[in-house]
Order: structure tokens, then C-alpha cells, then sequence
């Protein structure tokens, strides 16, 4: 016989398992609450509402919301538990859940403000003689587990015990009765006596019976449950794997991507720096040399003048007009050298611009690429570590089902050590 708890006293850890087959595993709870009629939801799904019963796998935990409208809704996790009863101690969910709902404040009037919502819920069931429960994560159901089987056990060892006691005292009694019996005037009383004797003997019989029925099913629920979680955390953890190995692969990937594309671009830059300074040279050198060229022309004119001058000169038919126009035609070649001479200048300044323009593009590339190849190679490390945190994750699941199951002598000794080194070789630690 479970007892009712409130809501808030049941333990957490919501898990999306499949669900035993045996039905002695499966417990039907009532689900009340204060309004009624309030919708019922399961892992998400509607069962019903208030007042209604629901059907739980003590091998799963579930998500229980109970929700109306204008109150606010009330979301819990459950999962089994031991309970004792004051006979004996058993093991799966209450037999009823008790859920008061808060109204939400109307409009216009004062509410709780968000931040302090979680602290206001945990003082009203306080206040409602709840327990609040803290939640926990994943591995403490496995403690759990292992913890109830412990405590079943020893439950029932005392049991023995006490009833071996008991018995061992009803066992002297009757055969003093039976002793006396010869004896004793009044034959009625001592039969009558030993009846009793026997009959308490019996009912001492059937309720340590009873008892050892009722930890080997609570002990059969806890394998079956330590069975689901081995179950969930193996399909988590090779889950975690998957996902953490194909992250790895993919930063590989990425990595060596990476690692083409920086010796791809120092390659097109190392071509076009070298194209550039080709360019650049090819481009000066034109330059020059057509400033040469002109330089070269501009001269050959000028000494054409000065000879045509002088020639006229010498033959007395230089006029004043034919000085000024030989003066203006020097002059103009002068310019024109000059002009010549700062273009070949701005040529090379040009090409050595260009040519420091590659350059830093080159280094600036090369730090660019530098940064990714580092960021490449941290996110693989930091890859591998989470890697490394899921074997580890998955071997300290493991262990301590190993560990539940040796204490409960589900398994020898050497099985368990057996088991140990596999399972570390299975996980090369």
C-alpha cells in the first residue's frame, strides 16, 4: 500500500524512456488538485484532467504539468522512490499527487514580480506543509538506485532478525506448552494456549514472507530501473560520441581546409607580389624610357638650333627677331627636358608605392591567415577535451552501475572486476 505525498516531495530528472514491458513495474496514481479540473499534461503530452489517474514506469522519470486558466501552471518532475508504510518499505511513486495551483494576480493588480517567482512558490508550499525538492542531474538516479537497493536490503535484514528473534522465543514457548501438557491439571488451557502459540508463529511466518516479497519486487523495480538508466546513459553517451566526434571531424576538416586555403593565398600572394614588382619595374622602365627618348629628341633639336644659330651668326644674318624666337625655342626645351626628367621621377616613385603596397598586403594576409590557423587549432583542442570529458562522463555512469550491482550481489566479485577492465579498455583509460 503506497501512501499520497505532495507534488513538490516527489523527486526530478525528466527522461523520454521507453517503457517496461513487466506490469509489475507500472504504479496507477491519482492526480487531484485545488481548483479542479485542471489540465493534466505528461512528458508533454495530455492525459486527462484533474481529477484524474496516470500510469508511471518505474524504470522512467516523467514531467508533470498541471495547469488551469487565470493560475499559474505548476510543472514537476517525478520519478520512484522508497516509501515506507510502517510494515515495510516499498519502492515506486505515491499513490496520489495533491497539486494547489496559484491564481495569477488581474489586472491592475499587484503581481510577484518574475525574479522572485521561484522564491515565492518554494515559501507557499512551505507554508502548504510541501517539501521542496532540489533538482538534480542524471547520475544521482544511478545513486539513487543503488542507495534504495542498499537501504531495501538492510530493511529487510532487520526484518529477519527481529522475526528469527521472535520466532526463536514462540518456538520455546510452545515446546514448554507442549511440555507442560502431560502435566498440567487444566489440558484445555494448555491447548488452547498452544494454539495461540502457533497461530502467532504462523502469522510471524507469513509476515516475514511477506516482507521478503516485497523487497525482492522492489529490488526486481530497482534492476529494472538500473537496467533503463544503463540503457539511456549508453544511448546518451553514444550520442555525446557521435556528436563530439563529428564535431572533431568537421574542425578537422575545417583545419586542414583552412590550412590549404593560408598556403593557397601565400602562394597567389607571393605570385602577385612578384607580378606586382614585375609590373611596377616593367612600368618605371617605359616610363624612363620614354623620357629618355624625349630628352634625347629635345637635345638633338636644341643642338640643331644652336647650329642653325651659329651658322647664321657666322654668315651675319642673325637679326634681333632670330635671337629672341632662339632664346624662346631654348627655353622651351628646357621645360620640356625638366618636365621629362620629373616624370621619370614619378615613375620610380610609383613602382617602389607599389611594390610596399604588395608588401603589406602580403603581411597582412599572413597575420590574417596566422589568426585562423590558430583559432582552427584551438577549436580542435577544445574539441578533443570535450571528447575526453564524455569518456569520462560515460565511465563514471558506468562504474557506478557496476558498483550498484556488486553491492546488490546482482554480480560476483570477479565479474565486477572483470567488467571493470573491460569497461576501461573499452574506453582506453
Amino acid at each position: 500500500m503506497r501512501i499520497p505525498v505532495s507534488l513538490v516531495a516527489l523527486g526530478v530528472a525528466l527522461a523520454g524512456c521507453k517503457s517496461s514491458v513487466d506490469s509489475a513495474n507500472i504504479d496507477t496514481v491519482s492526480v487531484t488538485s485545488s481548483p479542479t479540473a485542471a489540465a493534466v499534461r505528461l512528458n508533454g503530452s495530455a492525459v486527462g484532467r484533474t481529477p484524474t489517474t496516470i500510469k508511471l514506469d518505474r524504470a522512467k522519470n516523467y514531467e508533470l504539468q498541471v495547469g488551469k486558466g487565470g493560475y499559474v501552471t505548476e510543472t514537476t518532475e517525478l520519478k520512484p522512490r522508497l516509501i515506507s508504510t510502517g510494515k515495510a518499505v516499498e519502492y515506486g511513486f505515491p499513490a496520489s499527487i495533491v497539486v494547489n495551483l496559484t491564481k495569477e494576480p488581474a489586472a491592475g493588480e499587484p503581481g510577484v514580480p518574475p525574479a522572485d517567482l521561484k522564491e515565492f512558490e518554494k515559501l507557499s508550499k512551505k507554508a502548504l506543509g510541501e517539501e521542496v525538492a532540489a533538482k538534480q542531474a542524471q547520475p544521482s538516479d544511478i545513486d539513487a538506485a543503488k542507495e534504495a537497493a542498499a537501504k531495501v536490503q538492510a530493511a529487510l535484514a532487520a526484518k529477519e532478525a527481529e522475526t528469527q528473534a521472535r520466532l526463536a522465543q514462540l518456538n520455546k514457548g510452545i515446546a514448554e506448552t507442549k511440555s507442560a501438557q502431560a502435566s498440567d491439571a487444566s489440558a484445555k488451557d494448555s491447548a488452547a494456549r498452544l494454539a495461540r502459540l502457533e497461530q502467532t508463529y504462523a502469522a510471524e511466518i507469513k509476515a516475514l514472507k511477506d516482507s521478503q516479497a516485497n523487497a525482492e519486487a522492489a529490488i526486481k523495480s530497482l534492476a529494472a530501473r538500473a537496467d533503463e538508466l544503463k540503457r539511456r546513459s549508453d544511448l546518451e553517451a553514444k550520442e555525446a560520441k557521435a556528436a563530439a566526434d563529428k564535431s572533431l571531424a568537421e574542425i578537422q576538416k575545417a583545419l586542414e581546409e583552412q590550412k590549404a586555403a593560408v598556403a593557397k593565398a601565400n602562394e597567389d600572394l607571393a605570385k602577385a607580389k612578384e607580378e606586382a614588382a614585375l609590373n611596377a619595374k616593367a612600368a618605371a622602365d617605359k616610363a624612363a624610357a620614354k623620357a629618355n627618348e624625349e630628352v634625347k629628341l629635345l637635345q638633338a633639336k636644341l643642338a640643331e638650333a644652336n647650329k642653325a644659330a651659329e651658322k647664321a651668326v657666322a654668315d651675319g644674318q642673325v637679326e634681333a627677331k632670330a635671337k629672341a624666337k632662339l632664346a624662346e625655342a631654348k627655353a622651351a626645351a628646357e621645360a620640356k627636358l625638366v618636365k621629362a626628367n620629373k616624370a621619370a621621377a614619378d615613375a620610380n616613385k610609383a613602382a617602389a608605392a607599389a611594390k610596399a603596397a604588395s608588401e603589406k598586403a602580403v603581411a597582412a594576409a599572413r597575420r590574417e591567415a596566422e589568426a585562423k590557423l590558430a583559432e582552427a587549432n584551438k577549436a580542435a583542442a577544445d574539441a578533443k577535451a570535450r571528447a575526453e570529458a564524455l569518456k569520462y562522463s560515460e565511465f563514471s555512469s558506468r562504474y557506478a552501475l557496476l558498483e550498484s550491482k556488486r553491492r546488490a550481489k546482482a554480480i560476483s566479485e570477479e565479474d565486477f572486476k572483470a567488467a571493470l577492465a573491460g569497461l576501461r579498455k573499452e574506453l582506453g583509460l
